[in-house]
């Protein structure tokens, strides 16, 4: 993967697997196959969401280091974003049915954008191995967690 910068942003199309691969070998990749993967694991994803209420980043950043050739910090940054109009929709729609609690959601979203904010920025100074197992680790203890409650 190519850095730019030294922000750790790195060009879209090294990070698709094959496709981007195919691409710098100056192959043509139909836009049909540049959305499978990203298609399969957003359906993946939103449904094991929607089954289990687990957020999407659980699901995708794993999905995305293992389906795609993308560093945990890519996964990261492109499930976050993806994940912000599932958000919105899913806000409109509760909160048209009566389901936020403003006096709740309004200062949570705004920690919420806080600490994003924060730990984004302190994120780009781990090590990717270690926040990487860092991550395993917290998924694996609410994992855990789960298990045991009763």
């Amino acid at each position: 993967a190519r850095e730019h910068g030294g922000m750790g942003r790195v060009e879209e199309e090294d990070c698709m697997g094959d496709v981007g691969e195919r691409r710098r070998k100056g192959f043509e990749v139909p836009p049909l196959e540049r959305l499978t993967i990203p298609g399969l694991l957003g359906i993946g994803s939103g449904f094991v969401s929607g089954m289990f209420g687990v957020g999407g980043g659980a699901v995708v950043v794993p999905a995305l280091t293992v389906f795609t050739d993308m560093t945990h910090y890519q996964a990261l940054g492109t499930s976050l974003c993806a994940m912000s109009f599932p958000a919105i929709a899913g806000c409109l729609t509760h909160y048209q049915r009566g389901n936020v609690v403003p006096r709740v959601a309004v200062p949570l979203a705004m920690g919420s954008f806080l600490g994003a904010f924060m730990g984004g920025r302190l994120g780009r100074h781990i090590p990717e191995d270690i926040l990487r197992n860092g991550f395993a680790i917290f998924m694996f203890s609410l994992g855990c967690k789960a298990i045991l409650k009763r």
